[in-house]
């Protein structure tokens, strides 16, 4: 087990890693070598997926759907604003936070 940055426990096997890919077959394929793998395997190229190594970068903070469902809104009408111009534009037309908990 190794532990990611929020010091989770992530096992360290093929169903965690960054190569792992799915064949035209459903099958689990490792990019790196080639082959179909399974679950609980483990090489020495292992590295951590990308999603699990990022988990828990969002620091906790809970959005308010008000604020998910503007952000959904604005972009369905092809708005290519950033999230923090987005997010200060909801605080001045709501006055509320994006955030749950501040």
């Amino acid at each position: 087990m190794i532990r990611d940055m929020k010091k989770e426990r992530i096992k360290e096997c093929c169903a965690s890693c960054r190569y792992k890919a799915i064949g035209n077959d459903g099958s689990r394929v490792c990019q790196l070598m080639q082959i179909v793998v399974k679950q609980q395997m483990k090489c020495p190229k292992w590295d951590m997926a990308e999603g699990l190594a990022n988990m828990g970068h969002s620091q906790g903070r809970i959005k308010r759907r008000e604020y998910l469902v503007f952000v959904f809104e604005v972009r369905m009408q092809g708005c290519d604003d950033t999230l923090d111009t987005l997010r200060k534009r909801f605080e001045a037309e709501t006055g509320l936070s994006p955030f749950v908990i501040h």
